[in-house]
């Protein structure tokens, strides 16, 4: 992982977020629509939908998220980055195609998925740091009672996304800063749109 704050970091996000990921050409090695998994019903957030204050339940918890179990097995290896990408355009599923999100997946020390998620929907374009350190601490807290030593797993999700474009950059970056910050180990970081996926470098 490089260091966010050196020469690798990303430009500076302008007071207007251009997308202009949205005109590439879909990179190689970038995950086609075609790897969307077979169709279900979109999955819902572990928690009532908002900001990052609210904590992350397990999939075993009685309520809306129990579809994701069927996404994902909790238990699963998740050993890579590009095992990363298929286990985010699983949960995720057809909310690939909706507003800006982000979506967390914790996995313990040997990189086998917990039964965590923490999506949140309807994100700004330009990351907030403060919102970012407090999910980042909510995550961190999480894997040091349940799982020491585990990893988050981070999607940027948005329908035009999939690619470099500046809110995924500006979000991956403010997101690996306050878990740097916090030290909670970010395993992978992916951006997912309705037509292209790929892994970010970070």
């Amino acid at each position: 992982m490089t260091d966010p704050h050196g020469a690798d970091a990303p430009d500076p996000v302008p007071d207007t977020v251009p997308d202009t990921a949205t005109d590439e050409p879909q990179p190689a090695g970038s995950a086609p629509d075609t790897d969307r998994p077979p169709s279900r019903a979109p999955a819902a957030p572990a928690h009532p939908r908002g900001g990052p204050g609210a904590g992350p339940l397990p999939w075993a918890a009685s309520g809306p998220d129990d579809d994701l179990a069927d996404a994902a097995t909790p238990g699963v290896a998740v050993p890579d980055a590009a095992a990363a990408l298929d286990l985010m355009l699983r949960l995720v599923g057809p909310e690939r195609a909706g507003p800006p999100a982000l979506w967390f997946a914790l996995l313990d020390a040997e990189r086998r998925l917990l039964p965590v998620v923490l999506p949140l929907s309807e994100v700004p374009l330009r990351p907030d740091p403060a919102a970012a350190r407090q999910v980042v601490h909510v995550l961190a807290s999480v894997l040091e009672r349940e799982a020491p030593g585990g990893s988050a797993v981070v999607a940027v999700v948005r329908a035009a996304g999939g690619d470099q474009g500046s809110f995924e950059r500006a979000w991956a970056h403010a997101l690996v800063l306050a878990a740097t910050d916090r030290d909670l180990t970010v395993s992978a970081v992916v951006a997912i749109g309705e037509h292209r996926a790929r892994v970010l470098a970070v």
